[in-house]
């Protein structure tokens, strides 16, 4: 939760226009695997914002069902909520969009986690978001929330470059895209925190770890969400799964050339 975050309370009930509706929010003061899933989403692919005057609605949107579904089964376990509240539609046919409308839900969250927006207003400033680097850390969940914001947010890149001379090398990194500059600097943090070294690329909005140790390291202990593939901004890798060519990026240092000649290279 948020560093100065205070034990919540005990779910309750409360009566609404509609019938009787139960105060789901949670009886834990510790962040949870699911809720560190949680808040990763809503962080990078999620939404948290008002609805009408006293609810808000709780949203995630991805072309991955793999990713619906990991938001609908942590606001499941996380607060118990009945999994048909959460409606799923679809947006220009490639999109899912789920959405959960809940006064107690939203609620508690912005009041824990604050805001989860991550762009900047018409003004030029950004809101005062920030991730609750100092208990994630605390509670050892530094690799879940990092796992899951990589796998929503981040990709691999892993291709063949060409320089001067024909010559050609294998470009190899993983990114993580972020417009949000106070977010970039504690994604940095927390890699650092599990002895990942990476760069905070101002001018790309981006966090970008390269060099085979670093790449190796995430490989080991943070890694994709099976089943999470990669968009189509990916040339080369468009479908597959980002652990698949995670693990091909890192096989690549045993016979470069080998890579280098591949068919979809070329």
């Amino acid at each position: 939760m948020s560093d100065n975050v205070s034990s919540a309370d005990n779910q309750q009930e409360t009566h609404h226009k509609m019938g009787l509706l139960r105060d789901y929010t949670p009886n834990t003061a510790q962040l949870s695997p699911d809720l560190v899933r949680l808040i990763a989403i809503l962080y990078t692919d999620g939404c948290v914002s008002r609805h009408r005057l006293n609810s808000w609605r709780i949203t995630f949107s991805n072309s991955s069902r793999i990713a619906v579904d990991l938001f609908i089964n942590s606001l499941v376990n996380v607060f118990d909520v009945p999994r048909e509240r959460i409606k799923i539609s679809m947006m220009m046919k490639k999109y899912y969009f789920a959405t959960l409308t809940s006064k107690e839900i939203g609620k508690w969250l912005t009041d824990n986690f604050g805001t989860f927006r991550t762009l900047k207003f018409s003004d030029g400033k950004y809101p005062p978001t920030s991730i609750p680097l100092n208990s994630l850390i605390k509670t050892r969940n530094v690799q879940t929330f990092l796992k899951t914001a990589f796998s929503m947010d981040g990709g691999v890149k892993f291709y063949v470059a060409n320089g001067n001379n024909n010559k050609k090398w294998l470009e190899r990194n993983i990114s993580l895209a972020c417009h949000h500059p106070v977010l970039r600097k504690q994604y940095k943090k927390l890699l650092e925190s599990i002895g990942i070294e990476s760069v905070n690329i101002e001018t790309d909005n981006v966090i970008k770890i390269r060099r085979k140790e670093n790449l190796e390291k995430f490989t080991r202990e943070v890694g994709f969400i099976d089943g999470i593939t990669t968009t189509r901004h990916s040339k080369f890798w468009f479908g597959v799964e980002k652990n698949e060519v995670l693990n091909a990026m890192i096989d690549s240092y045993n016979d470069p050339n080998r890579y280098i000649s591949l068919p979809r290279f070329n």
